[in-house]
This record gives C-alpha cells, sequence and structure tokens, in this order.
C-alpha cells in the first residue's frame, strides 16, 4: 500500500450547544466545519472522533455552503 494508501478522516467534536454538535474533519489539506443536530443522531454516541464516513452527509452540506 505504501504511500498511496489513503487516510480515512476523522471528524472531530469540538462542543454541543442547544442542539447542535459542533465537529471539524481535515480533508485534502483544508479544515471543514460541520454542524449536525443532535435529533438527527437519534440513539447513537455522540463521540469525540468519528470515522468521518459516518458524518458524511453533514460534512457534503456543510461544503456547499
Amino acid at each position: 500500500m505504501g504511500s498511496s494508501h489513503k487516510q480515512k478522516p476523522k471528524a472531530r467534536l469540538r462542543f454541543i450547544r442547544k442542539g447542535v454538535a459542533y465537529y471539524y474533519a481535515d480533508l485534502k489539506e483544508q479544515t471543514v466545519n460541520f454542524e449536525v443536530p443532535v435529533d438527527d443522531m437519534g440513539d447513537a454516541d455522540f463521540n469525540v472522533e468519528v470515522e468521518g464516513k459516518l458524518l458524511i452527509r453533514w460534512i457534503s452540506d456543510s461544503s456547499k455552503q
């Protein structure tokens, strides 16, 4: 695999305020900040670090703005 191996980006929780979890992820040499409504998470855990692919819906939405 060597240097061509792709890294799996991690999303990191900054904080939760007023029903919104604020995350960031380092993607392709830039940091993407995005928000995840707490209600959207259902009964899932809010972990400090999450695989970015699990939050891609919200990451993609934030990059369109």
